[in-house]
């Protein structure tokens, strides 16, 4: 009971907890890639659960939607997306693309992936 008055002294005063000493070999990488996608628009969900789904490919964890890149004709909704994805123990991201997130992308009915960019690293 002590320790929990204790942590919600600490919420309250806004006070950081001690930090917790990481593992040495624990490695985490964040990426994060730009894509171009085409959603139909009778096949498959609509355009949010379309992106619900890109946000369950494994590792994937944080889609944001290109305002400027984005539009439709009579068929598709054309968009641009900036996908993050972590990767951890050092796993290679080329590898990462070709075995998880391009077929991921492909299993998504009425979703074509149409374009993709360099694959960044993000400075944590």
């Amino acid at each position: 009971m002590k320790h929990l008055l204790e942590n919600w002294n600490r919420f309250l005063n806004e006070e950081e907890p001690q930090k917790r000493i990481g593992d040495p070999s624990y490695i985490q990488d964040i990426y994060e890639i730009t894509i171009k996608v085409s959603i139909h628009k009778t096949r498959g969900g609509d355009r949010e659960q379309t992106y619900t789904e890109i946000r369950g490919i494994p590792s994937v964890t944080v889609i944001t939607v290109d305002p400027l890149g984005t539009s439709h004709d009579e068929t598709f909704y054309y968009t641009t997306l900036l996908v993050k994805f972590e990767l951890v123990s050092g796993q290679d991201p080329m590898t990462y693309l070709k075995e998880v997130l391009f077929p991921g992308i492909r299993d998504i009915k009425g979703l074509t992936l149409r374009f993709a960019g360099k694959i960044r690293k993000l400075e944590l």
